[in-house]
């Protein structure tokens, strides 16, 4: 995406202004330093738009770690309760296998 177009949409620069503006540029700085000026805008556009990208980046990791965490809480919500298991001083768990009729023993 190119950021120079709605920058210069917004503040509604024609061909004679900007023209205007580089001429202004070119007597203060003038032809030998003009090249560097470029260079450390550029530079700094850059260093901004990669800080830029990290913020965006670091809130959507962000927005993803809640909703992961949101969606855990209804997962777990949604559970049935686990049924509570018998404690060794009950005497420990039943024998299932024994079969309908017969006394169920202590493992």
């Amino acid at each position: 995406m190119n950021v120079c177009l709605p920058v210069l949409a917004f503040l509604s620069l024609s061909g004679p202004e900007m023209f205007f503006i580089m001429f202004l540029c070119l007597l203060f700085f003038g032809p030998k330093k003009l090249p560097s000026l470029a260079k450390a805008m550029g530079q700094s556009v850059k260093e901004f738009k990669k800080a830029a990208s990290e913020v965006e980046d670091n809130f959507n990791s962000a927005m993803k770690e809640e909703e992961r965490k949101e969606q855990q809480q209804k997962q777990q919500a949604a559970l049935p309760p686990v049924p509570p298991t018998p404690s060794p001083a009950s005497g420990g768990p039943l024998d299932t296998t024994t079969k309908p009729g017969q006394p169920q023993q202590r493992l």
